[in-house]
């Protein structure tokens, strides 16, 4: 049997790569978001196209280009429809009551068992968050960057450790977070990228933890969240992409914030595991922080498959045991998610949603927003 190396699988890898940026799908050759259609801008502005057109004619926004073969508007840009609520006075439910004051409601995605939806829910709530007029922080916690590669950006290749959250936690030489806070192809959503960097951190940070006092570690565990608190004030949701474990990033993790939400596919193996999760943090954050409370813990159920006799049947179980502890709504299993991810996209940007799907994270993603709206003191 002939003998290989890490080194050789490796660049065995990049080549596929390569060959896949080649073939087009790299992240670089889809970042855009799609455009909406009159009668999706006219819906959500809650105005009438002729409306809508007094607004062009006004200045408002620039009228879209026509397609020279039909005539028909090619369609508005994101941009645009923020613009036109901006003029028009649209804002969320949630901040009706102090529209100019930012609601800083932070947020975990986490489990640590992976394959259970949680980038996928950490990108998409976020898009949709955006999407509905909230600013919108999205903080990659987890060294995969598979979050970072969604938006479009090749972790290793074109972030450094100094454009991650480290320069903050680890080495104490920024006073703020916003030098890491970049913008997105989504208006009004923004992203703290990550890379292999924040892995290979944990060992420095054993030093820093083992060498001094008890209050030295908790003051190091508590970084993220000064550091999240130096720009609170200026988003409405901050949700961070926790890593899919409990290691000295993770424990950063869940101190940072003051919701949780726990992705769980109906399944037997994932929910022991998620619960075993459960355990493990209730232990980690009293070692460390025995004060530290949230103000929403839920499960939400990810990757149901409606169609399974036994995620039925599990998810029935679920919804017995857990009760007000989770969602109402679940995460659906979708061909159209898997599909959007192989091209680094989500179903809020392809140029033909997929109805059920969108339909099915809207109403759940509503659930979510005035859940942690209410149980974070906003109540619209």
């Amino acid at each position: 049997m002939s003998e290989t190396s890490l080194k050789a699988v490796t660049n065995a890898m990049d080549l596929l790569i390569q060959q896949a940026r080649q073939a087009g799908i790299s992240p670089h050759s889809i970042r855009r978001m799609r455009l909406f259609s009159t009668k999706e801008v006219c819906n959500i502005i809650g105005k009438s196209t002729t409306t809508l057109y007094n607004a062009e004619e006004s200045g408002v926004i620039e009228p879209p280009e026509r397609d020279p073969a039909t005539g028909r508007r090619i369609g508005y840009t994101l941009e645009q429809v923020n613009t036109l609520r901006n003029h028009f006075g649209i804002v969320p439910k949630a901040k009706r009551n102090n529209p100019n004051e930012r609601l800083g409601i932070t947020t975990a995605l986490y489990n640590f068992k992976g394959g259970v939806g949680k980038t996928t829910t950490a990108v998409n709530i976020s898009q949709y968050a955006a999407l509905q007029g909230y600013r919108t922080l999205l903080i990659d916690m987890d060294s995969q960057a598979s979050t970072t590669a969604l938006f479009g950006i090749i972790a290793d290749e074109e972030i450094s450790e100094n454009e991650t959250v480290l320069p903050y936690t680890l080495y104490g030489e920024k006073n703020s977070l916003s030098y890491a806070v970049r913008p997105t192809h989504f208006d009004n959503l923004y992203i703290i990228p990550a890379n292999q960097h924040l892995s290979s951190s944990e060992f420095e940070a054993v030093s820093q933890i083992s060498g001094g006092s008890q209050e030295d570690a908790l003051e190091y565990f508590q970084r993220l969240k000064d550091g999240i608190d130096t720009i609170k004030d200026e988003f409405d949701f901050i949700f961070v992409d926790a890593p899919p474990s409990l290691g000295i990033i993770g424990i950063q993790t869940l101190l940072s914030v003051d919701n949780i939400i726990i992705p769980c596919p109906p399944r037997m193996l994932d929910f022991v595991s998620t619960r075993q999760f459960l355990e493990t943090a209730t232990q980690y954050v009293t070692r460390v922080a025995e004060d530290k409370t949230f103000n929403s813990i839920k499960v939400m159920a990810s990757m149901y498959d409606r169609r399974n006799t036994m995620s039925r049947e599990f998810m029935e179980v679920m919804n017995s045991v857990l009760g007000t502890h989770m969602y109402a709504n679940q995460m659906l299993h979708s061909e159209s998610i898997d599909n959007s991810s192989a091209v680094f996209q989500t179903p809020w940007e392809a140029e033909k949603p997929d109805k059920r799907i969108t339909d099915n994270m809207r109403s759940l993603f509503n659930e979510v927003i005035n859940d942690l709206t209410l149980r974070n003191g906003n109540n619209g």
